[in-house]
């Protein structure tokens, strides 16, 4: 590798060196309905992004696994143009989920990124007459005024990894949104997927197409429940794991 960002207990390792002056972060979690990992993983898949990196923490999860012939990373780093996504193939330990967001943001302020858009979900049972709603750190809304996705109803709470990287961008007065859009519980839900994919397409004025995501709904929950299961197994010998699913 050619180049590498250290910061402590986080190691950000580049292919080459890189400059992100100007791009979009994108990243999404293992939430509600998988929303964030499924969206991001059909951003990559869809832009023929490149993988340049990967970040590794000192509890890395001990998983890897193959996609396209290569061995693929719990987190890696994937670009095309001016669009860097963050892909999470397992979530962090619980114990490091905030040393995980808070350097992750801290990385993206440092390499001057102009805006992050992040990926949750919200429990179906809860929905309204819209398929999305929104948070916005107050420096997006001040930047991107034209973003006219509803706001998260009052009352209603973000947990995990998602909550700690709003926290972050609002504290340093960073352009980042959240979309949520509204999934199953239960199960991987690929057609809410399609919905935040949408949603990023209207924000970053880019057309992905979402149709596969729904032509291979099927597949596509399968593979998610695989890495589920991996999960799990690496979760029942976590005593500080998390039982719960992450908005």
């Amino acid at each position: 590798m050619d180049d590498m960002k250290d910061y402590g207990q986080i190691e950000f390792i580049f292919k080459k060196p890189q400059n992100f002056e100007g791009c979009t972060l994108l990243n999404g979690w293992h939430g509600i309905g998988e929303c964030g990992f499924i969206s991001m993983s059909h951003l990559v898949d869809n832009l023929k992004a490149e993988r340049i990196g990967f970040i590794i923490t000192n509890n890395i999860p001990q998983f890897i696994t193959i996609k396209n012939e290569k061995i693929t990373f719990p987190f890696e780093i994937y670009r095309k143009d001016d669009l860097v996504v963050v892909l999470p193939i397992f979530e962090p330990i619980k114990s490091e989920h905030l040393a995980f967001t808070k350097t992750l943001v801290e990385w993206s302020i440092d390499e001057k990124f102009k805006q992050s858009i992040l990926i949750g979900g919200l429990d179906r049972r809860l929905k309204d007459e819209n398929e999305i709603k929104a948070i916005y750190t107050q420096a997006f809304k001040e930047k991107r005024p034209e973003v006219e996705i509803p706001i998260l109803d009052e009352g209603l709470y973000v947990t995990g990894p998602l909550a700690y990287m709003l926290m972050f961008y609002e504290l340093n007065d960073f352009p980042s949104v959240a979309l949520l859009p509204y999934a199953e519980r239960s199960r991987p839900d690929p057609i809410a997927a399609s919905v935040a994919v949408s949603a990023i397409n209207s924000v970053l004025n880019i057309e992905i197409n979402v149709q596969e995501l729904l032509e291979e709904a099927e597949r596509i929950e399968k593979e998610i429940e695989s890495l589920l299961q991996a999960s799990k197994t690496r979760k029942e010998t976590d005593v500080d794991s998390d039982k719960g699913m992450f908005v």
